[in-house]
């Protein structure tokens, strides 16, 4: 009796561990569709204009080259956090660019950390209306959110790029895509891990899957003493 209520809790967790593990690797595959997919957007949309009337008027104006002009928001510079190049951390400057469509958010380039995180880089006001170009990308989103997020005006770190965060901070409608400026373009890619690791992933974990099915297997047909 002991030894059918022993097979019958590992033919469960069997079962319960390959959906699970069939689940992630199809996850995986789906997630390598989705980079694969962008990577194809960022080619075919790169080196095609864009006016900001219409990258407001479509759902994701992803990839398009735009060029505009205007005067940023002064003192509402935000810093995006952990935000690693080169293998140094560091931070991402936002600025607000207001516009007949609502605010632009504009990726001004990439800012290293001082060792005391209490310290953030010293910034150049600019007061002046300047020309501005770069190409259209999705807001940045932190993958794992960590609770409950508190904006601090005097240290204006924020975890993420969402239009919604950046509207509470600035007090007025952030468009929902981000304006990266051309200058680092050259060496910008779209996604940091290629389709060809997720589907590495997906292989392992399908890989893990089927050596579950076969050890199950292997001791259901084994002789029972």
């Amino acid at each position: 009796m002991l030894s059918r209520g022993k097979d019958a809790g590992l033919l469960m967790l069997t079962a319960v561990l390959s959906v699970v593990m069939v689940g992630m690797g199809g996850w995986q595959l789906s997630r390598a569709e989705e980079k694969r997919q962008l990577l194809a957007e960022w080619q075919q949309r790169r080196n095609s204009d864009i006016s900001l009337a219409q990258a407001s008027a479509m759902d994701i104006p992803f990839g398009y080259r735009l060029a505009t002009h205007g005067r940023y928001l002064t003192g509402n510079e935000v810093f995006l956090d952990n935000q690693i190049q080169a293998g140094r951390v560091g931070y991402r400057l936002i600025r607000a660019l207001p516009t007949a469509q609502g605010l632009l958010m504009v990726d001004t380039g990439w800012q290293p950390a001082d060792a005391d995180r209490r310290q953030l880089p010293a910034i150049a006001a600019i007061t002046t209306p300047i020309p501005l170009a770069g190409h259209l990308i999705r807001p940045y989103q932190a993958p794992i959110s960590l609770g409950q997020f508190t904006f601090i005006p005097s240290h204006p770190l924020v975890p993420s790029l969402a239009p919604a965060l950046l509207t509470q901070i600035w007090g007025e409608p952030v468009l929902p895509f981000v304006l990266k400026l051309s200058a680092e373009h050259e060496q910008w890619q779209p996604v940091v891990m290629g389709p060809e690791r997720h589907i590495g992933y997906a292989v392992q974990w399908f890989l893990m899957a089927l050596a579950v099915c076969i050890a199950a297997f292997w001791y259901y047909r084994r002789p029972h003493e």
